[in-house]
C-alpha cells in the first residue's frame, strides 16, 4: 500500500475552536521531507517538527518512530531572519532537542518514544519574514519554507486595567489596531479569533492551596477583512459582545455546577480578554482541510518547497481587568458556587 502519511499533535493550541488538534500532512512521493512549524513572536522558544515520508502498510510502519524521523547526521537545519537585538539578517543552526511521547494505546501513530524536535532560543520579531532550510544530504536536496510573523497589535477598547462591568444589556466592542505604517495600519494575520477568561483561585475543601482557574467564554472569530473597520479616521478591527451574558455563561458552566461541593471558596482574579492570531498559512491548510470537495481524498496544502507541510505564524495578546463591585456582589449572591466579596479589591 504506497500511502505516505504524517499526523503531528500540534505543538500549540490551535484558535479554531472548530478544529482538531492534530494536523494531517500527506503526500504521494517516496522520499519527501515534512515540516511542521508555527512561529510565534512572543515565544522564547520556537520549535519546528522535521519527519520524511515513507512507503509501505501505514497501519504497521505509522507506529515506527524510525520509519519517519531523521537521524541526526541525515539533515542540517538553519533558520534565518532578523532577530531581537539585531537589524541584520542572520541564519542560525537549529539545536534538537527529544521530547518523551507516553505511550497511547489509542494513537494512530508512534508514541511510547522519544521524538526530536528542533529549535531556536534566538527571539523572533513581529510582522518580520523568517525562512527555514533544510539540506537532506543523502541527495543533495534543499527544502525551504518562509512565512512572517504577525505584526504588532494592541488593544483599542477596553484599555488596560480598566474597570469591567456586565450588568449591562448593551453590546459592547472590543476594538485593537495596528501601528504598523509599512502594512498601511493592517494586519498581516489572516484570522483573528476573540476569548474571554473568567480567572478565580479556588481552594477545595480539605485543600490547603489555592489552584487559579480559567474559564473560557468566547466571543467570536473571522477573518481579518471581516473585522476591519474605520470610524472618525481611525482604522481598526472590532467584534461585538454582550456583557451581560457572562451571567447566562456562569449559570451553565459545567466545570462550576459539578465542581461546587459545600465549603469550597473562590476569589475574584483579573478578567482577560485574549486576541488571538494566526497567518494565511494555517488559514489557508484550515479551509482546504475542512472543505466538502468530493475531487480529492484528501485535499493538500503546502507552503513548503521540495517538501510538504505547513510554516505559519500565531500570536496571541491579552489585556487584564478588575470585574466591579457591583458585579461581583451579584455573582456571589446568585450563584452557589463559594465566590467570595471583597470590597477593598
Amino acid at each position: 500500500m504506497k500511502k505516505i502519511f504524517l499526523a503531528i499533535t500540534a505543538l500549540f493550541a490551535l484558535v479554531f475552536s472548530s478544529c482538531s488538534n492534530k494536523v494531517d500532512l500527506y503526500s504521494d512521493e517516496g522520499d519527501t521531507t515534512i515540516v511542521y512549524a508555527m512561529l510565534d513572536a512572543n515565544a522564547d522558544t520556537n520549535f519546528f517538527k522535521i519527519t520524511h515520508s515513507f512507503i509501505g502498510n501505514v497501519n504497521e510502519l505509522a507506529h515506527n518512530y524510525e520509519a519517519s524521523n531523521y537521524k541526526y547526521d541525515e539533515i542540517d537545519v538553519t533558520f534565518s531572519g532578523v532577530f531581537e537585538g539585531s537589524s541584520a539578517n542572520q541564519t542560525v543552526t537549529l539545536d534538537t532537542i527529544s521530547k518523551w511521547i507516553p505511550y497511547d494505546e489509542n494513537s494512530t501513530f508512534y508514541s511510547g518514544c522519544w521524538q526530536t524536535y528542533y529549535y531556536t532560543t534566538k527571539k523572533l520579531i513581529e510582522g518580520k519574514e523568517y525562512t527555514l532550510n533544510i539540506l537532506r544530504k543523502e541527495d543533495n536536496v534543499n527544502i525551504t519554507a518562509k512565512t512572517t510573523t504577525i505584526n504588532t497589535f494592541r488593544f483599542r477598547k477596553p484599555l488596560q486595567n480598566q474597570l469591567i462591568k456586565f450588568v449591562d444589556a448593551k453590546r459592547y466592542t472590543i476594538e485593537w489596531n495596528v501601528p504598523d505604517a509599512s502594512t498601511n495600519f493592517m494586519t498581516t494575520a489572516a484570522y483573528f479569533e476573540i476569548d474571554t477568561y473568567f480567572r478565580f483561585k479556588e481552594l477545595m475543601p480539605g485543600s490547603t492551596d489555592t489552584t487559579l482557574v480559567e474559564l473560557r467564554w468566547p466571543v467570536g472569530s473571522d477573518k481579518a477583512e471581516n473585522l476591519y473597520t474605520t470610524s472618525n479616521n481611525a482604522s481598526y478591527y472590532a467584534i461585538n459582545y454582550t456583557p451581560e451574558a457572562l451571567y447566562t455563561f456562569l449559570a451553565n458552566n459545567v466545570y462550576l455546577k459539578e465542581n461546587s461541593p459545600i465549603g469550597v471558596q473562590r476569589w475574584f482574579e483579573k478578567f482577560e480578554f485574549r486576541i488571538s492570531a494566526v497567518g494565511e498559512e494555517l488559514y489557508n491548510y484550515y479551509i482546504i482541510a475542512n472543505s466538502t470537495s468530493a475531487i480529492q481524498d484528501v485535499p493538500n496544502y503546502s507552503n513548503v518547497e521540495n517538501g510538504m507541510g505547513i510554516m505559519s505564524s500565531r500570536i496571541s495578546k491579552s489585556s487584564y481587568h478588575l470585574i466591579n463591585q457591583v458585579d461581583r456582589q451579584k455573582i456571589q449572591n446568585e450563584f452557589p458556587y463559594g465566590f467570595i466579596y471583597d470590597p477593598n479589591r
